[in-house]
């Protein structure tokens, strides 16, 4: 179980491109199997989710505006810029507009204006923003205090 707003973001992410691309290996952590000198032949297909907070600004006190910026490396055995143009647009298809999931038995959706995606070094990255505004639930306020009885003596 998710317990802040990055982790919650993080399951759906790796939910919503494994099923969309079950034959694929998606990582989000770490790829555990690059990090031997010699990487292991398996590793093909694969899509690893850089997930990063961008920031937090205070609205009120009750309100926080928060940005995810996630970059989705996405790499395949052909290394072809065509399976790549095609992915591209699956992905954009896969997350825009709305991106649905689900923080504390709540379900959240959040508008994804663009998707921004480039080849690197044989990998296809799609980039983009996650900006939304999360309400911060206070405890009840205390009581105040009672009447304090008091009793001064003169000097």
């Amino acid at each position: 179980m998710a317990t802040t707003i990055y982790q919650s973001i993080k399951l759906a992410m790796v939910s919503l491109f494994k099923g969309k691309y079950p034959a694929y290996d998606v990582f989000c952590e770490e790829i555990t199997k690059t990090q031997n000198d010699e990487p292991e032949p398996d590793l093909e297909d694969y899509i690893f989710l850089d997930i990063i907070p961008a920031g937090s600004a205070t609205v009120d006190a009750e309100h926080t505006d928060r940005r995810v910026l996630v970059d989705a490396s996405i790499h395949t055995r052909s290394e072809s810029n065509a399976d790549y143009l095609t992915i591209s647009q699956e992905v954009d298809d896969l997350l825009r507009p709305v991106f649905r999931f689900e923080d504390g038995g709540e379900a959240r959706a959040i508008t994804v204006p663009d998707v921004a995606c480039k080849v690197v070094d044989r990998v296809l990255h799609c980039t983009f923003t996650l900006a939304f505004r999360d309400s911060i639930q206070e405890p009840p306020p205390l009581p105040y205090m009672e009447t304090l009885d008091t009793s001064v003596k003169p000097i």
